[in-house]
């Protein structure tokens, strides 16, 4: 698994959050079962996020299905939100949710659900904090 981690715009961090960012990105892969995919992972670290308009605390997009871009505002509980976002890789790396969002573990869904009743958001806040939990351990 190829991890690279950025600041915003590209830019960099210090030192020790990219090797700290890092090491937590390995960590909730293994959790997850996804350490051994051959991947990439780009994580981007913001100070502030923005999608549709609102203020986010965190993004995930799969490029493929081997391929991701994970986005991360360092407000809030960061750690816990790229935790969150891991989840969503695992979800798009196994084929669990398509990249439209529109089909979960064989069943479909339109765009009319409510985001907190999705399917994989709802897996995803459930695993997050266990993820952080974990690594808090190690």
């Amino acid at each position: 698994m190829d991890i690279a981690v950025t600041g915003p715009r590209g830019g960099q961090l210090s030192p020790g959050l990219t090797a700290y960012t890092v090491l937590a990105v390995k960590s909730f892969a293994k959790q997850l079962g996804i350490s051994r995919l051959k991947s990439s992972i780009l994580v981007r670290v913001h100070s502030g996020l923005t999608v549709d308009g609102g203020e986010s605390e965190g993004l995930c997009e799969a490029l493929s299905t081997r391929h991701f871009v994970i986005d991360v505002a360092l407000f809030g509980n960061w750690l816990r939100t790229l935790a969150h976002e891991m989840v969503h890789v695992k979800q798009f790396a196994k084929g669990e949710l398509n990249s439209a969002l529109t089909q979960w573990k064989s069943n479909k869904y339109c765009d009319n659900i409510k985001y907190w009743d999705q399917p994989w958001e709802k897996e995803a806040r459930r695993l997050q904090h266990k993820l952080v939990l974990e690594f808090d351990k190690e």
